[in-house]
């Protein structure tokens, strides 16, 4: 029985699982650390203030990759309403919905307020000295920039929300019109999604390196965000897989289903990644060179004894090899706790491959100062600041609604079956 409430329904679901008891410890890490990270920002000398900008906005990057990971494949979920998606569509929805884009704005205003510091293009003295720059002056320029952050979380703010309302709505109703309608806006939101995620990462990190550019950028940064995601959903699933309400529904095949989609992405990551390359390689220019010259084993160590040829050699082995032969193989899709471990994983490597992406772009990188070790420290603790308010908002909003869709009982119903 189904009563009209979410609490109730959530209650009657089983005695499980509560994603929202994390919320106050989330919430206690997350303001202490962005606290610190903004007292390190403004009022640290001037090469604590950059480093700190540097390590702030690999955690913003990252975290903000999750939460569009989420939004995407929560598009993809209401365009396809896959049976495999129905399991983790929850998940999907606190992770990307309204007020995860709303925190995350908040949390890019430091960044905001401090463009100069990151970007070249918004130093007028440096435009002013380089002809690249003054060549991409009607884009590239604060304005404009502020103009279009605005506009994206707007849009993906506005779409969740609706998507979200819609979904709560047919918790009452059952009308399956409603998902009807969300099927024909989640068609056209993939579209807008790509269109303004391929504008957003060209805005935040393509232009860290104004001389620099790529068209594959845009498509290998969502493919990796939705990889991150994914990786995400599925570890919160499979770890709780024994508790109410995600052990009603735990069979075999849906676990392979959520390999194979995290095996799909694996691939797509493989694909983007060696095309970019091969482009790159291809047309031996300079100035597009200088993205893997910048993340050589040539340029300044990370530490006194590690390269960021290292790092790329984790990413490629840890977020291609690995993964691959690990989810081409039956017996890890078969259970819930074997697919966490891979999911785990690819989550974890998805980490580096992000600082990867994120460090070596920062204005004169880490330089020649010597081992970064009070960078990485910086680096930990911006990344834990944000991810403790991300999962503070994250665990808030799963706490809303039912964690299995109480109007799709298709999961519920195959589960029956199969016994």
């Amino acid at each position: 029985m189904t009563t009209t409430t979410h609490d109730t329904t959530i209650q009657e679901a089983g005695t499980g699982l509560d994603l929202g008891k994390r919320a106050p410890a989330a919430s206690v890490v997350g303001i202490i650390g962005i606290i610190v990270c903004l007292v390190l920002m403004f009022s640290g000398g001037e090469a604590m203030k950059i480093q700190m900008m540097g390590s702030y906005m690999f955690g913003f990057i990252f975290w903000m990759g999750i939460t569009l990971g989420f939004f995407g494949l929560s598009l993809l979920h209401n365009t396809v309403r896959g049976n495999w998606s129905v399991a983790i569509i929850r998940i999907l929805e606190a992770g990307g919905g309204a007020v995860s884009f709303g925190a995350m704005f908040v949390l890019f205003l430091p960044i905001v307020a401090n463009l100069k510091a990151m970007y070249a293009w918004a130093d007028p003295a440096k435009v002013a000295a380089d002809r690249i720059l003054k060549f991409k002056a009607p884009y590239l320029n604060p304005t404009f920039f502020e103009i279009r952050l605005v506009g994206y979380f707007v849009l993906w703010a506005g779409l969740a929300w609706f998507l979200r309302k819609s979904a709560m709505r047919q918790e009452v109703s059952k009308d399956f019109k409603l998902e009807a309608g969300r099927s024909s806006w989640g068609a056209v939101g993939i579209v807008m999604f790509f269109l303004t995620c391929t504008f957003a990462v060209t805005d935040w990190v393509m232009s860290l390196e104004p001389h620099w550019s790529s068209t594959m950028f845009g498509t290998w940064s969502l493919i990796s965000a939705c990889l991150g995601a994914l990786s995400l959903a599925v570890l919160i699933f499979c770890v709780n897989a024994h508790r109410a309400p995600y052990k009603d529904i735990m069979r075999p095949d849906l676990t392979k289903d959520l390999g194979n989609m995290l095996f799909v992405l694996t691939m797509l990551w493989g694909y983007t990644s060696l095309s970019q390359f091969l482009i790159i390689w291809n047309g031996n220019l300079p100035e597009t060179t200088s993205y893997y010259q910048a993340r050589s084993s040539n340029v300044e160590p990370i530490t006194s004894n590690f390269t960021w040829g290292a790092v790329g050699l984790i990413c490629i082995v840890g977020q291609f090899f690995i993964p691959f032969f690990t989810l081409i193989t039956p017996r890890t899709k078969k259970t819930a706790m074997n697919l966490a471990k891979a999911a785990g994983w690819i989550f974890c490597v998805h980490i580096v491959d992000i600082y990867q992406y994120i460090i070596p772009a920062l204005p004169g990188g880490r330089g020649p100062s010597g081992p970064a070790t009070p960078a990485l420290l910086t680096d930990a603790l911006a990344f834990v600041a944000i991810g403790g308010i991300w999962f503070f908002v994250f665990s808030s909003q799963a706490k809303k609604a039912p964690l299995l869709p109480t109007y799709d009982t298709r999961l519920q119903e195959a589960a029956q079956h199969a016994h």
